[in-house]
């Protein structure tokens, strides 16, 4: 009988003890998770305008000025006529 009532005891407890611990650590991450999420997505568009700055500068790094300059003036010299 009396290791019932410890067992019960132990029962009782725990879910006194959980039920409170339980709810706290779920508002945390209740409220935790938003922030989460944004700071993740924040970061995530960062890299893509890194990516993409990269890819422009190799773009324009890959074509000497000149000619850049020179297509240029023949497209101008082809609206002007």
């Amino acid at each position: 009988m009396k290791e019932k009532l410890e067992h019960i005891f132990i029962i009782v407890g725990s879910i006194f003890i959980g039920i409170p611990l339980g709810l706290i650590v779920g508002l945390v991450c209740w409220f935790k998770f938003p922030f989460q999420v944004y700071y993740q997505a924040r970061a995530d568009l960062a890299l893509k305008r890194i990516k993409r700055a990269e890819q422009e500068l190799q773009k324009y790094n890959s074509e000497n000025i000149w000619e850049r300059h020179i297509k240029r003036i023949e497209e101008k010299k082809s609206y002007d006529n």
